[in-house]
């Protein structure tokens, strides 16, 4: 199933296939229903955790609650979990809901929040901090009922920590760009990189952009990791002046797409695949085959109701052959890149050798 045949699932018109002969009548019982998930939360537990003021409302304008949230992420682990797992995550919290004062959350204290899973992580200044991770639906489920709605992940594991393996851009559509613009736009990218030899995938942010995620082999550093994002996006600016821009100057971005490569860098975030937002209409940020980008309508119009019914039909990842793609940025990918970007000396920063990664 598809993200295109969402919503239009029909059960089909039973069929009489005859009597059992292998009971007698008087041994027939009236069969007890399993419980299932949404059974378990009427009792104020999802997933075996307790989820307290399950009824409050979150996002009023879809009329999902705190449960209904918790309910989400079981259904989305499946899917969620391996593009999350053992990445330190920076999450999103809104104590009151996300119209009210929400904020994020790197660090958390086990005396404060003793059931999320965390990982330590060294820090910029030489110091240890834990950060929340997440490795089953459990721990996704431990996080709502922290009211995490938000889900952030690091661009590498924290096993492999100084060595990122998922690089970003984030197209975000500057005044005057149109839905249609920035799909056609995503389109480009991906057609810049695959005419390089990079394969990508497309997520749409559940906001106003478009995220394009390439795979890589964890061979460069953190600094390599950031440069190769920038020469990525200067490439695209300079084929492309009059759509992109690689600066976050507000002046220049006006009827222009700011491609925001400096979520490479290490520390730095972007929003996990399946994750909700925490926006009006509770979109999701929700990953897609390229060819199901041609009739989405916009960056924020999958929500949990609607994804809701497209993971009760159990569909397949759309990003499942991310996981297993290994990707190289080898010299024959800098040198086609570099090659009328005006940054010959991108190449050498990636390419070249280099000191170890600043913390």
């Amino acid at each position: 199933m598809t993200l295109a045949n969402c919503g239009r699932l029909v059960l089909r018109q039973a069929t009489f296939l005859g009597f059992r002969e292998d009971k007698e009548a008087a041994d027939v019982r009236k069969e007890s229903a399993t419980p299932t998930a949404t059974d378990a939360a009427t009792d104020g537990t999802v997933g075996g955790v307790t989820i307290s003021h399950g009824d409050r409302i979150v996002f009023a304008k879809v009329d999902v609650t705190k449960r209904d949230l918790a309910l989400y992420y079981e259904a989305a682990a499946p899917l969620m979990l391996p593009h999350i797992k053992s990445r330190p995550l920076s999450t999103l919290r809104c104590p009151d809901g996300p119209t009210a004062q929400c904020f994020f959350q790197k660090h958390w204290s086990t005396s404060n929040a003793p059931h999320v899973k965390v990982t330590p992580v060294r820090e910029a200044d030489g110091g240890t901090e834990s950060y929340a991770v997440a490795d089953s639906a459990a721990d996704l489920i431990r996080l709502v009922q922290m009211n995490v709605i938000e889900i952030h992940p690091w661009a590498s594991s924290a096993r492999t920590l100084e060595s990122p393996d998922r690089l970003i851009l984030d197209l975000d559509p500057g005044p005057g760009i149109s839905w249609t613009d920035l799909r056609e736009s995503a389109v480009h990218v991906r057609d810049m990189l695959r005419a390089v030899g990079l394969r990508s995938w497309v997520k749409l942010s559940g906001g106003k952009g478009v995220h394009v995620v390439l795979p890589l082999e964890r061979r460069l550093t953190w600094e390599q990791f950031s440069d190769f994002a920038r020469l990525l996006a200067s490439r695209l600016v300079a084929d492309n002046p009059g759509t992109f821009v690689d600066k976050a100057s507000v002046a220049l971005r006006k009827k222009r797409i700011f491609i925001d490569w400096l979520r490479n860098s290490r520390g730095a975030t972007a929003v996990a695949p399946w994750s909700v937002r925490a926006r009006n209409g509770a979109p999701v940020a929700t990953p897609l085959d390229w060819d199901d980008l041609s009739w989405i309508d916009g960056a924020s119009v999958m929500t949990v109701p609607v994804v809701m019914d497209y993971l009760a039909a159990r569909p397949d990842d759309p990003w499942a052959e991310l996981l297993t793609e290994k990707q190289r940025v080898s010299d024959k990918v800098l040198s086609s890149l570099s090659e009328g970007a005006g940054s010959a000396s991108g190449r050498r920063s990636v390419g070249g050798k280099r000191s170890a990664p600043r913390a």
